[in-house]
């Protein structure tokens, strides 16, 4: 049975706690803002690939998903200090960008209209480890 995790980050909440934990993620592994594997964390048995994969150039991505309506926080995310961390194609900014507006039904038919988007994604990144 897989033993990975994927992190589904939705919205501006999802998006901000989802950074929050891969900063911590990272301090704990060793792995630097840029997805390096820091010296000191080259030995040890800790369990990298549960929530990270290992690039073909040795970078550690995580097998998160950044999901938003709007690209206020997502693009806060593509410009701060972790930029180079994620997968750019595991990041899903609606072409509307202007968001739901605290407006329920207005993410759900936003959402409605981009779901076979996002599901491709979820797809394509938990058949990743059956393709490697």
């Amino acid at each position: 049975m897989p033993r990975e995790i994927i992190t589904l980050q939705v919205g501006q909440c999802g998006n901000q706690i989802g950074m929050e934990f891969w900063k911590q993620l990272c301090l704990e592994h060793g792995i630097s803002r840029d997805g390096i594997l820091e010296d000191f964390a080259t030995q040890g048995g800790d369990r990298k690939d549960v929530f990270f994969y290992q690039a073909d150039d040795q970078h550690y991505i995580p097998r998160a998903l950044l999901i938003d309506l709007e690209p206020r926080v997502i693009n806060g995310i593509q410009n701060s200090e972790y930029r180079n961390l994620y997968n750019h194609e595991n990041i899903f900014v609606s072409d509307h960008g202007g968001g739901a507006g605290n407006n329920w039904a207005s993410g759900y038919h936003q959402g409605k209209g981009v779901e076979e988007d996002i599901m491709d994604m979820i797809d394509r990144e938990a058949d990743w480890k059956r393709q490697s």
